[in-house]
């Protein structure tokens, strides 16, 4: 029976064993290698965590008596004597060696001591991750709360910077200069209307003889 309950323990990564614990097929994710521009792939780590609280589900009796061509009552049965007759080796003292899976044996302690078999999953080869630079490929870019593709904002960035107006930087600087001038005009001359005319007085002249008829 290791043959069936190795098929089902690599199906669905998860066997109970009552007495013994439940073996867990543990997958750990694919790691990327940038200086080697490889992806390692993923690695699968078999362990036993030691419970007497598990037991095989209906779904579990279903599937070994669909593989053994038994009922599933026959298929129940079988899988309890198995069980007791392994538990039976290993409190006498034997070691049990389970093709794909690992050794399980007892401890000094009278615990259920387990290696691992580190090749019963040849890992698979690593596959290449160089980056592929496609060019003029869009993309969608997010800006502020709406999504634009990369050719737009391509359009965007080539749209000549409009230049804005600074008359009136000119007009209000002109202004402040002629207020200056117009504070400092009337502090010297003062307000008077005669300070903004001409002060200088004009002599008439004065006329010829006048000319007489003979």
């Amino acid at each position: 029976m290791y043959g069936e309950l190795y098929q089902y323990f690599i199906q669905y990564r998860r066997l109970h064993m009552p007495g013994i614990g439940t073996f867990l097929l543990e997958r750990k994710p694919a790691v990327s290698d940038f200086p080697n521009r490889i992806i390692n792939p993923p690695t699968f780590h078999i362990a036993l965590q030691q419970s007497s609280n598990g037991s095989p589900g209906n779904d579990f009796y279903r599937w070994l008596a669909q593989h053994l061509r038994i009922s599933e009552r026959d298929a129940v049965v079988r899988f309890n004597d198995f069980i007791f007759q392994m538990k039976r080796d290993l409190q006498e003292g034997h070691s049990i060696q389970w093709n794909g899976v690992g050794v399980i044996s007892r401890g000094l302690a009278n615990e259920i001591k387990f290696d691992p078999d580190t090749d019963s999953i040849p890992p698979e080869q690593p596959v290449k991750a160089e980056k592929v630079i496609r060019e003029k490929a869009e993309h969608t870019v997010r800006v502020g709360e709406s999504e634009k593709t990369s050719a737009q904002m391509i359009e965007l960035l080539k749209q000549p910077e409009v230049r804005k107006s600074h008359w009136w930087a000119w007009a209000l600087i002109i202004g402040l200069l002629l207020v200056m001038f117009l504070g400092w005009y009337f502090s010297v001359y003062g307000i008077r209307p005669s300070s903004t005319g001409n002060s200088q007085k004009i002599s008439p002249v004065e006329s010829g003889t006048p000319y007489r008829q003979p």
